[in-house]
């Protein structure tokens, strides 16, 4: 739990520590031990695998990975955590899994992993790391080891006599992925995971002694890490082109709604508040900005500087072919306007369906941008709340519903002048949501960028 340096009265203060215990709040265990610790994600970096970037005998997949930054959290605010062990599963596109192998073991106690306390003036209370990043490479050495069948091929077919389980094959297509799960260990020598995936597929393999299954650890609102990621086996786009998406281009605010407003109440909402908050000025939403790879970067990564209230950020963004759970973009056909929207506008052909669109992922970013003496803006990809409007609605504001997050055209490299993706952000969403408060009322901002 966060504590501001407040002027509160002793009582008050003493009462608030006492109820906000971290021991109490954040315990993933059994109620014989005092305490617990977890990881929590604070920003995955992308949710897919490059199959371009793999089978490219120039790069074999050495940009390729999983990457994630954490926080620890325990009652000593993250400083009792001593390692991190990743496992890695690979499933089929067909379901058969393997069994799983570890990956890499982060020393945290010897220094390894990065972790400090975050700096103010937005701060959590927990050590944050930097990037980690389990590399494609790792990854494929640690599956090869599986190369015999686990469940053999005599099973009887019931349960838990099954055969689900397959040696790893070597090689990755389309719709197959990769399951990381996160083990920790903390100074006292305690151990904390989750359910393996092989416990679900065939329970003889699972490791249910092990695993922390309380619902605090995996069923809560802010506290719930599964400690389990999926990473899709995907193409950025159909072109083949690595350099998908790169170059100048121009962009534009073309909507701006704020998701717990009805459609009447946008038009007293919008009056009161600047209509650009990304652009040259609150007047003028166009901007020339230069989408480049990520220096050391995933391959699915972008990144550009661009003006956001006055002042230059970078955004960094993912082009994700397929989120799970997810079917491209949630739209049926070319977006709509009430008016046109200024240059650099939407622009998708009339032939946009979900089969050819893909995600804009934009992961949490703090744009350094302070708002109070205390916070700063931050952006995060929209996970709900999604806004229809009316035709009685003002300019900017979308006719259809538009896609949480951005979306891209699969079929195309975005090289072409003219072609055009867009992102959708949650403006003044900061890393903690609502629990922190946030520094005005947070609006949903749709961005289009235009190739020229």
């Amino acid at each position: 739990m966060e504590i501001r340096k407040y002027s509160v009265g002793v009582l008050v203060a003493v009462m608030f520590a006492i109820s906000c215990d971290p021991a109490q709040r954040v315990s993933p265990t059994p109620s014989t031990q005092s305490s617990g610790s977890y990881l929590r994600a604070y920003s995955i970096t992308s949710n897919t695998w490059d199959l371009d970037d793999i089978e490219d005998p120039a790069s074999l997949g050495s940009n390729t990975g999983f990457e994630a930054v954490y926080e620890s959290i325990d009652n000593n605010f993250g400083a009792n955590l001593s390692k991190i062990q990743f496992y890695a599963t690979f499933r089929t596109a067909s379901g058969l899994i393997t069994n799983e192998a570890l990956v890499k073991t982060v020393d945290v106690a010897g220094g390894e992993g990065g972790f400090a306390p975050v700096p103010e003036p937005t701060v959590s209370d927990y050590l944050r790391s930097a990037p980690i990043r389990i590399t494609y490479a790792e990854t494929m050495t640690a599956l090869s080891t599986l190369n015999t069948d686990p469940d053999g091929n005599s099973c009887s077919g019931v349960l838990p006599d099954v055969c689900t389980m397959v040696a790893f094959p070597g090689t990755m297509h389309v719709g197959d992925r990769i399951m990381f799960r996160v083990a920790i260990t903390d100074s006292l020598g305690n151990r904390y995971t989750v359910a393996n995936p092989q416990t679900t597929v065939n329970p003889k393999f699972g490791n249910n002694s092990e695993a922390n299954i309380v619902p605090n650890l995996n069923g809560g609102l802010y506290d719930s890490k599964p400690m389990l990621y999926t990473v899709l086996l995907n193409r950025t786009t159909s072109t083949g082109n690595p350099n998908a998406y790169t170059g100048q281009y121009r962009m534009s605010q073309v909507a701006r709604w704020q998701p717990d407003y009805s459609a009447a109440q946008h038009f007293s909402f919008l009056a009161s508040i600047d209509q650009f908050v990304f652009g040259s000025s609150t007047s003028d939403s166009s901007q020339i900005v230069e989408i480049q790879k990520v220096p050391g970067g995933l391959p699915t990564e972008r990144q550009f500087t661009c003006k956001y209230r006055g002042q230059t950020i970078t955004m960094k963004i993912n082009l994700e072919s397929a989120v799970l759970n997810q079917t491209g973009a949630g739209v049926t056909g070319a977006l709509t306007y009430i008016q046109s929207p200024p240059p650099g506008g939407m622009g998708f052909p009339a032939s946009t369906t979900n089969t050819n669109l893909g995600t804009v992922y934009v992961p949490l970013r703090n744009t350094t941008v302070d708002c109070t003496p205390d916070r700063e803006f931050y952006h995060q990809f929209p996970l709900s709340g999604t806004f229809v409007g009316l035709n009685t609605l003002p300019w900017g504001l979308p006719r259809t519903t538009v896609p949480n997050r951005g979306t891209y055209r699969l079929d195309r490299d975005g090289l072409t002048v003219g072609d055009v993706f867009s992102i959708a952000v949650d403006d003044d969403a900061d890393e903690y949501g609502r629990r922190s408060g946030y520094c005005n009322k947070y609006t949903r901002i749709l961005l289009t960028l235009t190739k020229i």
